[in-house]
């Protein structure tokens, strides 16, 4: 048995008004389009542009529907990181994949070392904090961490990983 390998990030799509989160959009550097689900495409009340012929590496080809919604990184997404762009869904389609084409427009590759994206802060960037965990410490040390990593997204500098969202960390249970 083999498990599949995937690296997975919050995404936001928003049309007008409504907005839809999903905590497990897969990141699919092969896949050339961002690819929605139905259940989002319905969620945003999203009309179709069209219709196009996709390919798939391991089978058959589809037909998907066309729809424009702007893509956000959630985490990042007040740095920058959405875009209005073309979507498709394929029928009976059960993943959200973030393809090339929100990749490449913001300049986002894969760190398989800790398992998310990163990218290079754009020039309105706001200041970030975070870049790894610390179990049990004491405030004084995280408030003096924060303020040295508040410094981590200044235009330029490679963004670091999110604290809180990026990594996963084992659950500690003190009992008294």
């Amino acid at each position: 048995m083999t498990t599949r390998q995937e690296i997975v990030e919050q995404f936001t799509f928003h049309d007008g008004p409504l907005s839809v989160v999903v905590d497990d959009a897969v990141i699919d550097t092969g896949a050339q389009n961002t690819h929605i689900t139905q259940a989002v495409a319905d969620a945003l009340k999203l009309k179709p542009i069209r219709r196009t012929r996709v390919g798939f590496a391991a089978g058959p080809g589809s037909t998907a529907d066309v729809y424009e919604c702007v893509v956000a990184w959630t985490i990042y997404e007040h740095q920058g990181f959405h875009s209005r762009q073309e979507v498709l869904c394929i029928p009976d389609g059960d993943e959200v994949l973030i393809g090339f084409d929100f990749l490449s427009r913001h300049e986002l590759t894969v760190d398989m070392s800790n398992r998310g994206l990163v990218g290079t802060a754009p020039k309105n960037a706001e200041p970030l904090t975070g870049g790894g965990y610390v179990l049990n410490a004491p405030k004084s040390f995280l408030l003096q961490m924060n303020r040295e990593r508040a410094e981590a997204a200044k235009p330029g500098q490679v963004l670091r990983p999110h604290p809180a969202w990026r990594f996963s960390v084992p659950a500690i249970v003190k009992t008294k």
